[in-house]
């Protein structure tokens, strides 16, 4: 047979090996003849395979088992079938199988650990994509670090203006391990410089690691409480923007596959970075071209009283296209314009200060509302942008008390009379830039001594989870109760309640005025 089998009497001498037995046993088969196998291998001697050989002798039951045996050098099959004159053993060497089964135990261990650093990878992935802002980035690696890493410090360094570090986002530590890391990560001689230096990361598996080369840290790494210490470049276009540093307060060696991943992570960071930076710039830009837009004075005209709201969109959402304006005209009329250009950014905005200009101009040229609307809407078309708006423009003549208007594609205005509202609901064009060469329409009404008009854009009514009719219902409610109220306090009323703090998709405009009885 192929097994190697040794046959023992009742005293454990060896009765008969064969040629496969005495092979993996190192003897000639002649040699152990008559020999007790305790004298031939002391070494069995309160092992494993004795206390299971005594186990099937005296239970006559046979037992099956594997494992490392010390003197063979090597994992063997054994199996023990008792009778009772003695004990028939089989055994193989099974190293083969052993390399197999630990060699498929570290693929296995490998690629599960494999997957769980690709989670963790699409996690923080996915984070980052939904940051807008330095912080967000921060923030989302901040958790990461946490929950995936298992970090208990994490922060990011950044070269400022000059080459300045900079300590950004919060760590996970409390606010004294937080000044310790910036007093760590401001001095020249630290890793965090030298890591920007040569844009190579740097792993520490302990603290005496770290302090080999930085020495004159100690204490403060003492008083963070950090063992282990990762250091990962932010790196674009080939060029260090700042450093990640993780901390854990345990040593540990960091192995090829975890120094892979945290590279990895510190790259997505990176740009995760430079997108927010990017983002940041543009807001700027945008915001300070919206704020120029927007009148800094509303005109002062004799029998109105004028006020104006304009609120930005949420935090996750860029500056849209909302605006308004209202002029005095020389034959003592005035123009009041609320707008709204389709899409967010710098693209709104320009086509905002485009649309606001134009319709200034063609107001001092006495243009009337529904004519405004069609040069508007093709100037816009003429354009070739592709974007499209919405505007309201109404000319109120305050002498005679008539109001004139001209909507496109926009949300009603609303007048209120007393307490009774009404939505100005004629509709006199699509919006802005659909149709080429369409000729818009207008319409006119009288309106009594001490009416309200609102103007606003669709981001006071809209919410996707509420139809436009019942927010306009609602619109009109609230106005009708505030009617009594001075024309500001009504505005914040409506602000408060009709757009609510928070959880808007986009701006909003508010233009209001009150007609004043000036007789």
């Amino acid at each position: 047979v192929s097994d190697g089998v040794a046959v023992y009497d009742n005293e454990g001498r060896f009765v008969f090996v064969n040629a496969v037995a005495g092979r993996l046993l190192g003897h000639d088969p002649s040699e152990l003849l008559g020999k007790p196998m305790w004298d031939v291998y002391p070494e069995i001697i309160g092992s494993a395979f004795e206390k299971l050989y005594l186990q099937a002798q005296r239970t006559q039951v046979p037992v099956e088992f594997e494992g490392y045996y010390g003197p063979l050098a090597g994992y063997f099959e054994i199996r023990l079938f008792p009778a009772p004159d003695g004990m028939t053993v089989y055994f193989r060497n099974v190293d083969d199988r052993q390399r197999a089964e630990a060699q498929r135990a570290e693929l296995i261990r490998s690629l599960s650990s494999a997957l769980d650093r690709a989670r963790k990878l699409f996690d923080v992935t996915a984070a980052l994509g939904q940051a807008l802002t330095v912080p967000d980035v921060t923030n989302a690696v901040a958790r990461s670090a946490r929950d995936d890493l298992g970090a208990d410090v994490a922060a990011i360094i950044l070269v400022g203006e000059e080459g300045r570090l900079c300590m950004v986002g919060p760590t996970t530590q409390s606010k004294q391990v937080n000044r310790v890391l910036e007093r760590i990560s401001g001095r020249a001689a630290t890793a965090t410089s030298d890591v920007l230096r040569t844009a190579h990361a740097r792993f520490d598996a302990s603290r005496a690691e770290y302090l080999a080369d930085y020495p004159h840290v100690g204490a403060l790494l003492e008083m963070a409480g950090l063992g282990r210490v990762a250091h990962l470049p932010m790196i674009i276009s080939g060029r260090p923007i700042g450093v990640i540093l993780l901390g854990w307060a345990s040593e540990q060696i960091f192995d090829t596959d975890e120094r892979a991943f945290l590279t990895t992570l510190a790259g997505h960071c990176a740009h995760a970075i430079e997108r927010a930076r990017l983002y940041d710039r543009q807001l700027s830009v945008t915001e300070a071209l919206q704020q120029a837009i927007l009148p800094r004075h509303l005109p002062t005209v004799a029998g109105v009283d004028l006020t104006a709201r304009y609120l930005p969109a949420g935090r996750d959402v860029d500056v849209g296209g909302d605006w308004y304006d209202a002029l005095a005209l020389p034959d003592d009329s005035l123009m009041l314009i609320v707008g709204d250009v389709g899409g967010h950014g710098l693209r709104a905005a320009t086509v905002m200060a485009e649309l606001k200009h134009a319709a200034r101009a063609y107001a001092m040229l006495g243009q009337s509302p529904a004519a405004i609307t069609g040069q508007l809407s093709a100037s816009l078309t003429a354009s070739g942008s592709e974007v499209y708006a919405t505007a309201v423009v109404v000319c109120l003549n305050v002498t005679n008390q008539m109001l004139t208007w001209s909507c496109a594609g926009h949300p009603p205005p609303l007048v209120l009379d007393g307490a009774s509202p009404a939505f100005l609901e004629e509709v006199h064009g699509p919006i802005l830039g659909a149709v080429d060469n369409l000729v818009y329409r207008q319409d006119t009404m009288a309106l009594p001594p001490g009416a309200r008009l609102l103007l606003y854009s669709d981001g006071l009514v809209e919410r996707r989870d509420t139809s436009i009719s019942d927010r306009l219902d609602f619109l009109s409610a609230v106005a009708a109760g505030a009617n009594t109220m001075g024309l500001d306090a009504a505005c914040d009323r409506l602000l408060d309640e009709v757009a609510g703090p928070s959880g808007r998709e986009d701006d909003l405009c508010l233009l209001a005025a009150d007609l004043l009885d000036i007789r």
